[in-house]
Order: structure tokens, then C-alpha cells, then sequence
């Protein structure tokens, strides 16, 4: 993010509308930062603002958001991607193919459409780092709600192959079988922790989000060449670390929120959101401040 963008100073007031991002816990997201900016560029009237739901709480706040007349959507973040399913009215085809959501839009007759968009920010984030997932061998690991869309974002782009690796082995193996009849060209398999022949190593497990988090899997067999994604919310993790002395191309989670910023502030109504991540316009006004 530019020190422009930095610079842009939102002014709430009694007509401003809400977006939360709701997690746990909540004070590592950098979603605020790059969705204020957004919004103020645009000159909307809307603000993203964090709220921390602990686990034990979480129905009970999803449910004191759903009733609150100026929020118009909400930022699903760990661990809560798939538990929030249960609020949605209505599912986008990504989200009912993955089985969990990364967004809620409120509608216009009340109801909420839930969205999953961190597949899009995952391709968006490996384009930053100058690689295309067409033709890639990819190492994913994490088959949670992030690391399925993910791996449905690249089969859809035209990866050649994904191996999924999960701690929780039936959870890699439930996301195979169904990637692998959605789509047959792409080779796909669950497979242990080992890092050879593979162009692409994303990490989609929590691991790194503690301070005291070791390497998601043992680096032994990790080469040079391969580009790294850790999306971690955090600047620095130890994969990244390692990543970095190694000579691996390497990017961490703030890329993949940024890369889906636009888009689901499209989702949300507020900016009109058309493929251009540099040049976000407002909405139409009644949609984008009165309400979805």
C-alpha cells in the first residue's frame, strides 16, 4: 500500500455504514488497512472496522451484527470461515463448491449472501510475484475453508497439478475427491509434507500465526526456485524466514488481502469493481451508503 493510500483519513459520521471483519483472534488482520483505503479513494462513506468474537462467543455476536441496521457486510476471518455458513440466507457458487465463506453481503429484503474470495486473492498474490499458476505443480497446505478455495481457485486456472497435505488427513482427502471430478486435466493427489518437484509452496494452515509457531512441515527438500506464499496475516513467520534464505520468491497473507480487496468490496456493493485494482470508483450512491 502507498504512503497515499496510508495518508487517507476516513471522516465517520451518524450516516457512515459499517463492514466488520470478525476473527480470533483479530488484532494480526490487515484487512482494515487496505479496505479503508479502498473506500476512501472512492469517496464512500463506509468504513471496515475489526471485531473480535471469541470461539465461544461466536454465534452470539454473528447474530448481534446480523441485527444491526447500519452494517451492510462482514469480513469472515480464523477460525470462522466455515461456522458462519450457518448465517448465511444464500450461497454464491464458490462458497457452496468450497463449504465456507470469507464474506456476507446484506440484501435488500434483509437477507445475507455469503462469498468466498480468497481463492482470487491467492491468484492475485502469486501475479505479484511475477509466477503464473497455469501449468504450475502446487504444494497446498491446509485444506481448511482458506486452503479450499485456494486449491479450487488454481484447478480453475489451469495448474497442472495440486497436492494437498493436512494435518487432519480425511480433510485433505475429502478436498481431492471433489477437485478431482470438478476437474479432470488437473492431477491431484493427498500426499505427506514432501517438497520436491514442485514450482509453487503455499501454506494455508494457521501455522505461523503465533509467535512461538515453528515451519508448517519440514524444509529439507524445498529448492530455490520455488515461489513461497505464506497467508498468514503477518509481515514475518518463520516459513518466510526460511523462504527468504533460501532465495525463494516469497510473499505473505497481507498480498492475498490486498489482491481480494476490490473484489469483495464489489461483492459488498461499495466500489464498482471491474478486473482494475488501481482504480476503485464508488458505487451507485444508493446502493453504496443507503444500504445493499
Amino acid at each position: 500500500m502507498s504512503d497515499s493510500q496510508c495518508a487517507l483519513i476516513h471522516t465517520v459520521d451518524g450516516a457512515t455504514r459499517l463492514l466488520a471483519i470478525v476473527g480470533d483472534p483479530i488484532a494480526q488482520v490487515k484487512s482494515p488497512l487496505f479496505y479503508n483505503a479502498r473506500l476512501a479513494a472512492a469517496g464512500v462513506n463506509a468504513v471496515l472496522v475489526p471485531w473480535h468474537a471469541r470461539e465461544k462467543d461466536f454465534e452470539s455476536v454473528m447474530r448481534g451484527l446480523l441485527a444491526t441496521a447500519n452494517i451492510d457486510g462482514i469480513v469472515i476471518t480464523y477460525p470462522f470461515k466455515q461456522r458462519a455458513m450457518a448465517f448465511a440466507s444464500q450461497l454464491e457458487p464458490m462458497a457452496e463448491r468450497v463449504g465456507a465463506i470469507n464474506a456476507m453481503r446484506r440484501e435488500k429484503d434483509g437477507s445475507w449472501t455469503g462469498g468466498m474470495f480468497d481463492g482470487l486473492g491467492l491468484l492475485q498474490a502469486v501475479r505479484g510475484l511475477g509466477r503464473s499458476t497455469s501449468g504450475a505443480r502446487i504444494k497446498l497446505l491446509g485444506a481448511g475453508g482458506a486452503g479450499s478455495a485456494i486449491a479450487h481457485a488454481l484447478a480453475d486456472s489451469g495448474a497442472a497439478s495440486i497436492s494437498v497435505h493436512d494435518a487432519a488427513g480425511e480433510k485433505a482427502a475429502s478436498l481431492v475427491s471433489t477437485l478431482a471430478k470438478m476437474y479432470p486435466n488437473c492431477r491431484i493427489d493427498a500426499s505427506g509434507p514432501c517438497l520436491g518437484d514442485i514450482d509453487v509452496l503455499i501454506n494455508a494452515t494457521p501455522i505461523g500465526l503465533s509467535p512461538d509457531d515453528g515451519l508448517p512441515v519440514p524444509m529439507a527438500d524445498l529448492k530455490g526456485d520455488v515461489a513461497v506464499i505464506d497467508i498468514v496475516p503477518r509481515t514475518s513467520t518463520p516459513l518466510l524466514r526460511f523462504a527468504e534464505e533460501l532465495g525463494c520468491a516469497h510473499i505473505g497473507g497481507a498480498a492475498m488481502v490486498e489482491g481480494q480487496s476490490d473484489i469483495v468490496l464489489g461483492f459488498f456493493n461499495k466500489i464498482a469493481w471491474n478486473g482494475n485494482a488501481d482504480r476503485p470508483k464508488a458505487a451507485d450512491r444508493h446502493t453504496a451508503e443507503g444500504g445493499l
